[in-house]
């Protein structure tokens, strides 16, 4: 009975106590990444298809990189793998020559072989039938042909610059006979008539055939030398000077003019 009574008083002090309980803690503030306190994340491993080559399989195939190859992938072989260097590749320059260097041998002698239809005054008619500026007999032609180139090769050399000497000028010209229309309505004994364009003697005409004008040209060649050798471009400003002179001043129609 005191036992029991004991018990129940016990339970009685027990429900009239307060209850404890354990006070709340709070969690800690979390703490700021500092990523130098903190290890760093171990790599993350991929599976592949195909094994990681290792060095000595490439051992027995040395690369050797130039501006337009491409390092092949561990599964080709070694080779040239096309690249945008060969749709834009430089051209390529031309490898460095000497320059030929043209020079030319001076000289010192000029000549001109040209063809013209002659002014009157170097024509003649025999016989006796000569009109206007037309010479006496073919030596006075000759003549008068030579004094006009005298003239033009002195002209053009002092024009040029350069001493030609002017003992050394020799001319072949072989004057004809020209029965000129201005005469009457004749031919000549060739059968031929001729016709002038102002002082010169350019057309010719056969009594075979009245009604055709052919053109009346003769040749002619002019040789002199010089004091001292010239270059050739020299020579043939030299020559053209002559021409234009005759032509001008003497009223040659030039044909063609060869050296």
């Amino acid at each position: 009975m005191i036992v029991f009574l004991t018990f129940f008083l016990f339970r009685i002090i027990a429900s009239c106590t307060p209850a404890f309980s354990t006070p709340l803690i709070p969690p800690p503030a979390a703490q700021p990444i500092n990523l130098l306190s903190n290890p760093q994340l171990p790599p993350i491993a991929f599976q592949v298809d195909e094994p990681i080559p290792q060095s000595h399989e490439y051992s027995d195939e040395p690369v050797d990189i130039q501006r337009d190859s491409i390092i092949p992938l561990h599964t080709e072989k070694l080779k040239q793998r096309f690249s945008l260097f060969d749709m834009f590749r430089p051209l390529a320059l031309p490898a460095t020559t000497q320059p030929i260097l043209i020079t030319e041998k001076p000289t010192d002698t000029v000549s001109l072989n040209i063809t013209f239809s002659p002014p009157v005054h170097w024509t003649f008619c025999i016989p006796s039938c000569g009109v206007n500026d037309q010479a006496v007999d073919a030596d006075d032609a000759y003549e008068k042909a030579k004094d006009d180139v005298l003239e033009a090769v002195h002209s053009s050399c002092s024009n040029a610059g350069v001493t030609c000497k002017m003992d050394s000028v020799e001319l072949q010209y072989y004057p004809e006979s020209v029965l000129i229309e201005d005469f009457g309505p004749y031919f000549d004994l060739s059968g031929n008539r001729y016709k002038i364009s102002g002082k010169t003697v350019p057309y010719k005409i056969n009594n075979l055939n009245p009604g055709i004008i052919k053109s009346f040209i003769l040749p002619m060649k002019i040789n002199f030398k010089l004091t001292s050798p010239v270059p050739e471009a020299t020579t043939k400003n030299l020559k053209q000077k002559v021409i234009d002179y005759l032509a001008a001043r003497k009223f040659l129609h030039i044909s063609s003019e060869s050296s």
